[in-house]
This record gives structure tokens, sequence and C-alpha cells, in this order.
């Protein structure tokens, strides 16, 4: 079986260990390479566009936070989708279901240049692997409007800061309020 991670840098040798917002080190990869695809720009992450696997359909997609996101995060950006064994990844150590996780160092099997992760994505859509929608439309399971962002917000500016509000200042400035309130309560410990 096999693994995907993808990155903005080509001709990784080696995949190491770091620690992100789980506090562990860990090398990530996806299940699926198109879940993984959805990966190959970090502009703005969860806060430009929303990635995810549609309960009803179990159709993977990805969601514009608002109007534009697919462009800013995607259009002429170069990256590489890395295939990787799967013997030293675990699952349920992250609460993203599509997400394993290793501790050890890794040498890809494989790599897939991809010279415009937009005009990539859109190829994955007309094969009918991947659902994108444009902002304002979303998937029916999206309910909970912009709540997910205002708790990612809070969530990861308790861990990483300034940065966090400066993002959503920058794509969401209307939510920023509710953010700083739902710090100043301590909710969503």
């Amino acid at each position: 079986m096999k693994v995907y991670h993808s990155s903005t840098i080509r001709d990784i040798k080696i995949f190491k260990p770091t620690i992100s917002s789980h506090g562990k080190a860990y090398v990530y990869a996806c299940k699926d390479p198109v879940m993984s695809a959805l990966f190959l720009s970090g502009i703005g992450g969860d806060f430009t566009c929303k990635v995810g696997r549609d309960p009803e359909t179990n159709q993977v997609f990805l969601c514009e936070r608002f109007q534009g996101a697919i462009e800013l995060r995607y259009k002429n950006k170069k990256g590489s989708l890395y295939t990787l064994s799967n013997e030293s990844f675990l699952e349920n150590k992250t609460p993203w279901q599509e997400e394993v996780v290793s501790e050890k160092a890794l040498v890809p099997l494989e790599e897939i240049y991809i010279d415009d992760a937009k005009t990539y994505l859109k190829s994955l859509e007309k094969k009918g692997l991947l659902k994108i929608y444009e902002y304002p439309n979303r998937p029916s399971s999206m309910h909970d409007g912009d709540e997910d962002l205002i708790m990612r917000g809070v969530k990861w500016t308790r861990v990483h800061g300034q940065r966090i509000l400066d993002q959503i200042k920058r794509y969401h400035p209307h939510l920023l309020d509710k953010v700083l309130n739902a710090l100043e309560k301590d909710l969503y410990l």
C-alpha cells in the first residue's frame, strides 16, 4: 500500500518528521492521492479553502471560503505529489481521519511534478475524482457557517500566536472580533 504527501517543494530526497500543530514530530500523509493534492499550496490553509470528504457521497471536495480563494491558493503554484510506502504510517494519531503520520524519516517512492495546482485540481474534477465548490456554494455537509473558522482561529492562535490572527484579519476580517471574543472567554479549550 501507499500514502501520499504533497508539497510546494520539489525533489525532496528524504522526508524527516517535523513538529506541527499536533506538537509531535511527524511526517504527514494522506491515504488518498486526491486529498493529498489539495495541499499543493499552503497559502491560507483552512482560512482560504475547506477540504474534506462529503459524508453523503464519499466525494473529496474543495470549498472556497471567499470569492477568489482558489485562484489565490492554487493558480500558478508549482509543487509535487509524492508517493510513500505506508509501512511506518499510523492512523488515529490526529483528529482527521484522512491523515496518517509516521515518526520515521522516509524516502519517497515516486514524485509527480505539478506545474499549476489549479489546473491539476480542475483535471481531477473533470475525471470525477474531486468536487470543487466555488464561493458561495458549499457541500450540504458544511452547514456550520463560519463556526469552524472561529474555532480554528481560537485554537491555532493559542498555539501559533499573532500570525493566525493576522491570517484571520487578512482573509476573514468580519470574524476577527468573534475570534478575539472567544479567546477572551476561553472558549474551544
